[in-house]
């Protein structure tokens, strides 16, 4: 896996306008989110426009008719959020021809030409499509996929590409990607320069980027560090589209996080000197108590803020055990 996410183009043009309209907002939604997952970049064929005006959605309706439409209703953050999202073309670069990418070819529904399915493959990264044919609607799809040594003999393999056209299936598969990403982050210092795309939904504060970027702790800790930044993640966007109303530590625990967690003994709570240690600055200006903390093993912690009005959680101490 890498940290491209393929578009699909042989998913347009819809049937009808409306057919289109009503998909468009999930399909943003699917590749805002994706960024989550470390897919960063959507790759797209060098025959699309790179700024998406000129996609043809359906006969007479196209990306610019639809962005013009709702770029200042109450779609407008979420088609923002979108274009800022960067794109690359075409699907095979110089390098890929180098690597003899002309002697890679992709069979689906044995029909080939599917270039987008043959730039998935080759990147091992996952579809994104828009749901407008029965073909489309269907994760994963199966491809065969041919190709040609050395000694100029064929081999033919069956493969699986993830296809990614609805939430749903966003939903069934984000716990694959998260497990893949999660496993190329080996350096503290990934962790802190890849934040905002890793945890949208988290905001550093207090003595994070110190602790991340002076990290001294083993590597397993640093894994436990990572699994948990990734449930108090998934816990925000859960939060954020509803389908959590409040912040526990139970809500919390079925988001997947795999460690104890716990708010601070009543002692701490009376002593001034200890609670201190727990207060930290938030980026409005305020303070803040954060004595919810998580519990790692060789006595490390993370200390974190739910708040509630703006539905996000704040990290401010990640490190060893505070004073008792």
């Amino acid at each position: 896996m890498n940290s491209l996410l393929v578009f699909n183009h042989h998913s347009l043009p819809f049937d009808s306008k409306e057919h289109a309209e009503d998909s468009i907002p999930e399909f943003l939604r699917i590749c805002i989110r994706s960024q989550n997952l470390g897919l960063n970049t959507i790759l797209v064929d060098e025959s699309i426009d790179s700024n998406w005006f000129n996609l043809k959605l359906s006969k007479g309706y196209y990306w610019r008719d639809w962005y013009h439409q709702h770029n200042n209703d109450t779609y407008k953050d979420l088609v923002r959020a979108f274009r800022s999202i960067q794109t690359m073309q075409p699907f095979f670069s110089r390098e890929d021809i180098n690597k003899n990418v002309d002697l890679f070819e992709v069979e689906f529904k044995e029909e080939k030409g599917y270039s987008a399915l043959k730039a998935a493959s080759w990147n091992e990264s996952p579809l994104v499509s828009f749901p407008s044919a029965v073909l489309w609607k269907k994760s994963p799809l199966l491809i065969l996929v041919r190709t040609l040594d050395q000694d100029e003999k064929i081999h033919e393999m069956e493969k699986e590409i993830i296809n990614l056209f609805s939430l749903e299936v966003y939903g069934k598969f984000s716990p694959v990607f998260l497990k893949e990403r999660n496993t190329l982050l080996k350096r503290s210092h990934d962790i802190y320069s890849q934040w905002r795309n890793l945890f949208p939904y988290l905001t550093y504060c207090g003595k994070v980027q110190e602790q991340l970027l002076g990290w001294s702790a083993s590597n397993s800790v640093l894994g436990q560090v990572l699994e948990s930044l990734t449930a108090l993640n998934t816990f925000c966007e859960q939060w954020n589209n509803g389908s959590i109303k409040e912040y526990t530590h139970e809500r919390l625990r079925a988001s997947g996080l795999n460690h104890k967690i716990s708010g601070e003994s009543e002692s701490v709570r009376k002593n001034e000197t200890l609670k201190k240690e727990r207060i930290f600055w938030l980026p409005d200006g305020r303070k803040a108590f954060f004595e919810n903390h998580i519990k790692l093993t060789q006595g490390y912690r993370i200390h974190f803020y739910p708040d509630p009005s703006l539905r996000t959680i704040y990290i401010g101490y990640i490190g060893k055990h505070l004073r008792l």
